[in-house]
């Protein structure tokens, strides 16, 4: 599914754009460095970030190395999100069933929180960009302590023991 121009209207090119998002990682990071990390030139690295050039063309690997090399996960988010997807990390599993009650709460405050950023955002009648941008960043959240509360939950699935599968018995025939 693509998404409509109307609602990707409020997102910034970097985030909804894999080539932007590239070209926006020789803004925040040293390119001469994630050059020699992957052992490229520096020069041709550049050429590949800049989104004006199409000569030189960003592969599928070294998007790859960018990200691990930055810890930077930009081109894997706008990717997703030019194609109607999002990018949820993992959660790690394993929490005692005290912070496991944490978690639940913290998901009742992270819902909390993204309802009243579209009321906030809704209260004049006109939802701007950055009111746009708060709300996203609350459902990203929220999304995330639905996710980690979920992988928890399913760690914890066992055998019930009020109904044990029934046994069956093969005759031979």
């Amino acid at each position: 599914m693509l998404l409509s121009k109307k609602s990707t209207r409020n997102s910034t090119p970097s985030t909804r754009c894999p080539i932007e998002a590239a070209g926006s990682i020789a803004c925040d990071y040293n390119v001469s460095e994630i050059a020699r990390a992957m052992a490229k030139s520096p020069t041709t690295l550049s050429n590949k970030l800049n989104a004006n050039i199409d000569s030189h063309v960003l592969t599928l690997q070294e998007a790859i190395a960018i990200q691990h090399i930055t810890n930077d996960c930009r081109i894997m988010n706008a990717w997703a999100y030019s194609e109607g997807k999002t990018i949820v990390d993992l959660p790690e599993v394993g929490l005692s069933d005290d912070e496991l009650a944490d978690q639940v709460l913290h998901l009742q405050e992270t819902a909390g929180g993204f309802a009243k950023s579209v009321r906030l955002a809704r209260e004049d009648g006109v939802i701007t960009e950055s009111e746009f941008n708060d709300i996203h960043n609350h459902a990203r959240e929220t999304i995330n302590a639905v996710l980690h509360i979920t992988a928890e939950l399913e760690q914890m699935v066992r055998p019930s023991p009020i109904n044990p599968p029934k046994a069956t018995l093969k005759v031979a025939s």
